[in-house]
């Protein structure tokens, strides 16, 4: 018996790195209004790590989990729990289509930046 495919564990500065396709769960920070882009249902994620390198930011299409979303009451600077698939476009930047949406909570970002490292690390 078969399944969905499993999700990779992933920073979203690894995301540019990913290929077309690939399931991704990534954790974001929803940083400003302003990153919210209307008319395409796109919200701009950012998770400033590591800090040496400049921030990337996750073109996140959350089209088809709008609905989900709205209950959420998505404020400026919650942390999400993001599982889509990444996208190549013409446009410059990282896309990534929304399968799931949720509220990170009250997030140890050290140890999960730590414990994603090391997942990688093992692999």
């Amino acid at each position: 018996m078969s399944g969905p495919v499993a999700s990779n564990l992933v920073l979203l500065s690894d995301l540019p790195a990913c290929a077309q396709g690939t399931k991704v769960r990534f954790l974001g920070w929803y940083i400003d209004i302003d990153e919210y882009v209307t008319k395409t249902a796109t919200l701009r994620l950012k998770h400033n790590y590591p800090i040496s390198d400049p921030p990337v930011i996750a073109n996140l299409d959350i089209e088809h989990v709008l609905e989900r979303i709205k209950e959420l009451n998505v404020d400026v600077g919650t942390w999400l729990n993001v599982i889509g698939y990444v996208e190549r476009r013409k446009e410059k930047g990282v896309f990534v289509q929304a399968v799931t949406v949720w509220n990170a909570g009250n997030v140890d970002l050290k140890a999960y930046e730590k414990a994603v490292e090391a997942r990688k690390a093992a692999a």
